[in-house]
């Protein structure tokens, strides 16, 4: 609404945000714009860009993409063995799901020669013909004085909103969650030589998918631009983590089960909590033993939420609306 006229109507005083620029500047700065614009155009003369910090603006927000797996980017290879393919047509795995989220279920090893490589998968976590499962392939011995790597495969489904189907723009396009299949703590250290890992202590302590998504929402804010910052740090309902929910061992309860978003009274913070599934290695389930689900917030719907939807509360057109509407009432 930075240079637009008149009275917004419902649906974009509920969307839209206090403009960081007052009016006339804003008509200005567009007016600048396309006249630079139509200049180049009539001279055939394109030798010097057209000034802008669109790329460093977006560039964190691609990032988020890249590191999400975004299916507008490239589709989930989604293929029928749990390793997938590596081609350049479709996405093989969730990149946060290797760099960060095995790595932190997995927890770290005395013995700075030992490595978790993880090699996530794409795949639709309700897929039973054939089932997609977790595991570590390799071991290494405890006190190894080479570099030994545990070899690990994950399975992650991205899941949209079924709204941004619509592509209106009205909606976030982000996952709203990503569905890891991941190692269980216990597991992976027992693969690196600790074989009397107590469950307990690995798996049931603490919470586990919290530390993730913590994780994720760090990432997002440390690349936030300036001004997104200093907006979201005035103005945004900030996201916290609270305790991990479940256990939900019943697989379809897992799946099916959402991330819960929790607004405190006062409007000031978000809490966001996941629901999990775990089991100790020697589950009495065999081929189910060994496992610590997640449903894992998207390092992309942080940024997309500090940027834009966290802001609506408190720094809303509506507010304006609102206030113009009770100072015309008095």
């Amino acid at each position: 609404m930075s240079y637009m006229t008149g009275d917004a109507p419902g649906a974009v005083a509920k969307k839209d945000l206090v403009p960081d620029m007052e009016d006339a500047t804003a008509r200005k700065t567009f007016g600048a714009s396309i006249v630079s614009f139509i200049d180049k155009v009539l001279k055939d003369d394109f030798s010097s860009d057209i000034k802008s910090d669109t790329a460093a603006v977006l560039k964190p927000l691609i990032d988020g993409m890249e590191m999400e797996g975004y299916y507008n980017l490239k589709p989930p290879c989604y293929g029928h063995e749990t390793e997938n393919p590596t081609v350049p047509t479709c996405f093989k795995g969730n990149p946060w799901t290797n760099l960060v989220t095995q790595m932190t279920m997995g927890g770290t090893f005395d013995n700075t020669n030992i490595r978790v490589v993880n090699d996530d998968n794409f795949h639709r976590v309700q897929s039973v013909s054939p089932v997609h499962l977790p595991s570590v392939t390799t071991e290494c011995d405890k006190k190894t004085t080479e570099d030994c790597e545990l070899k690990s495969i994950t399975i992650t489904e991205n899941y949209y909103n079924k709204l941004d189907a619509l592509d209106t723009g009205y909606y976030p396009i982000a996952a709203s969650e990503m569905k890891t299949k991941i190692n269980s703590r216990q597991r992976v250290q027992q693969k690196g030589g600790n074989e009397f890992a107590d469950f307990h202590e690995t798996d049931e302590v603490g919470n586990r998918c919290a530390e993730i998504n913590d994780k994720s929402i760090a990432w997002a804010y440390e690349r936030l631009s300036p001004a997104a910052k200093s907006n979201y740090d005035q103005f945004g309902q900030k996201y916290q983590t609270g305790d991990d929910m479940g256990p939900y061992n019943e697989g379809p309860l897992w799946i099916w089960t959402y991330m819960n978003y929790t607004t405190s009274k006062d409007k000031k913070t978000v809490t966001v909590q996941s629901p999990m599934m775990r089991t100790p290695t020697d589950y009495f389930i065999g081929s189910a033993s060994g496992f610590h689900y997640c449903k894992v917030l998207s390092p992309f719907s942080v940024l997309e939420w500090m940027y834009t939807d966290s802001l609506l509360e408190f720094n809303g057109i509506k507010n304006k609306t609102n206030e113009q509407a009770e100072v015309f009432l008095q």
